[in-house]
């Protein structure tokens, strides 16, 4: 069950060991933040370090504490100072047990630990594991997209980093983070199927906190929600998959009214971008655009990039969808034609960039090798299309579509013996359907009937004769089989002959 902890207070036992206290307490926390900011105007960076800890130890609820603290961290480490470690004093602020001084001495490891991805990431999630346990508000939100962050960035996340932030965020109550920490663990271990169910759960969850649900029928449930009919309008014309333009234009008002309130929060940027994209004006895309990726060189978090490009794909087949009509009209005319080819290998090449990121950012869903592996070989880059699909043959979920096209490259790459052996080894996947099975089988009797005319290899020719005598029974008007077949009987006759 989703438990959130914001507006709570802690309890005693999860007190500050250092104060004494089993509250937080806002107005101590401040005084030290007041000294805090003189010491880092003063560029006392390590010294202001330490009061913004010994702060957040009175109260780590508070964001401006938070964000404080990792300002002048960030110009320590930047300073002639930085070259060294912090002072034994310094450290020792957040020394101590209870889960407060936990969570801060997490934080001040991962700031520390700017040089080593790998280890920010492992303080960062220790991080948030604390602070989910403190009642820390806010700061629990900037923790876990921090941490989300940090994660995304380490070359050597494991499983387990993303299920146990995904942990942390369902328990502060921040369903998009868990749900993204969940997706994540799963392009790692795409096996687990516990884990993809656990996924779905949170996602449903999410979609249930979103809109009040769970509360049903009590006091500040999902009446309080929506307390006017103008918010229940919102919400009603939001959710509708089919929209007026005037509905559209409302969305859009009342999202980008929340974005001004809130211009750094990211589930309020997504709704933004949704209501962008389904008004689909040019200036709607292009904002949209924009949005994502300035939130993307905040936040580094892929995903915004990974959206931001998708809409660059989006416009780009737009105008290939054009330019084809456009060539259907004139199919003669040599200007609709030259449109239509720029306008094509232009898309084919933006995914190939996009494409090529997505492999960067997910190393172990090799259905994105597939992918660009796709647009390589309709580029005509057969050798670099090899090169991907190689690597995409291991993901069991698509390695005979992999393997059908490795084929076909090395075909195009005059390498037919490389690519029969590579349609055998398609024929045998088994989550293949009749009509690709076929396919397949059609690319064999061409590889074979290459071999049987190059090489004069009769065994080859009467094998891609047999397969095409085989599909032309089965679909007499596929492709150009019944031609094939004719110059394989006329092929085999002659190689007898001699």
């Amino acid at each position: 069950m989703i438990s959130g902890f914001f507006g709570k207070k802690p309890p005693t036992d999860n007190a500050d060991a250092a104060t004494g206290n089993s509250e937080f307490s806002p107005d101590k926390a401040e005084k030290f933040f007041v000294h805090a900011r003189v010491a880092q105007e003063s560029e006392k960076y390590e010294y202001a370090m330490g009061l913004w800890l010994r702060g957040l130890q009175q109260d780590p609820r508070l964001v401006q504490g938070i964000e404080g603290y990792v300002q002048s961290a960030s110009h320590f480490l930047q300073s002639p100072e930085g070259k060294k470690r912090v002072s034994k004093e310094t450290r020792n602020a957040v020394s101590g047990s209870g889960e407060v001084n936990k969570f801060l001495s997490a934080l001040y490891e991962w700031t520390m630990a700017v040089d080593d991805k790998s280890s920010a990431a492992s303080w960062a999630i220790k991080a948030a594991e604390s602070v989910a346990k403190i009642g820390a508000g806010d700061v629990g939100k900037w923790v876990a997209e921090a941490a989300y962050a940090a994660a995304r960035k380490d070359p050597k996340a494991k499983k387990d980093t993303y299920v146990r932030l995904m942990k942390a965020a369902d328990a502060m109550n921040l369903p998009e983070i868990a749900v993204n920490s969940g997706e994540e663990a799963r392009r790692i271990d795409p096996s687990d199927g516990q884990l993809a169910n656990e996924v779905k759960m949170l996602a449903a969850k999410a979609t249930m906190v979103k809109g009040g649900y769970e509360k049903t029928g009590q006091e500040g449930g999902f009446r309080q929600n929506i307390r006017d009919a103008g918010k229940q309008q919102a919400l009603d014309e939001s959710s509708r998959i089919s929209k007026t333009e005037d509905m559209k234009d409302r969305v859009l008002a009342n999202a980008e009214a929340e974005l001004a309130l809130r211009p750094e929060d990211l589930p309020t940027l997504g709704r933004v971008v949704t209501a962008l994209r389904e008004r689909g004006k040019p200036a709607d895309e292009e904002r949209a655009y924009t949005l994502l990726m300035q939130a993307f060189e905040r936040t580094k978090i892929y995903k915004l990039r990974q959206d931001a490009g998708e809409i660059r794909i989006k416009q780009a087949r737009r105008r290939v969808s054009e330019a084809r009509r456009m060539l259907e009209t004139a199919p003669d005319d040599s200007i609709a034609q030259s449109v239509h080819e720029t306008e094509r290998t232009a898309l084919l090449e933006l995914e190939v960039g996009e494409l090529k990121n997505n492999v960067e950012n997910y190393p172990t869903d090799l259905r994105w090798r597939y992918e660009l592996g796709k647009r390589f070989f309709e580029l005509g880059n057969y050798e670099e299309a090899i090169g991907q699909f190689q690597e995409a043959q291991n993901d069991p979920r698509v390695r005979g579509k992999v393997l059908h096209m490795l084929g076909q490259s090395f075909l195009r790459c005059d390498l037919a013996e490389e690519s029969i052996e590579t349609f055998r080894r398609a024929l045998e996947s088994s989550e293949m359907t009749p009509e690709e099975l076929r396919d397949i089988r059609y690319d064999l009797c061409c590889a074979l009937q290459v071999v049987g005319e190059t090489r004069r290899d009769l065994p080859a020719a009467e094998e891609a004769e047999k397969i095409a005598s085989q599909i032309l029974i089965q679909a007499i008007g596929y492709k150009d089989i019944k031609a094939r077949r004719e110059a394989l009987k006329k092929l085999v006759a002659e190689l007898r002959a001699k």
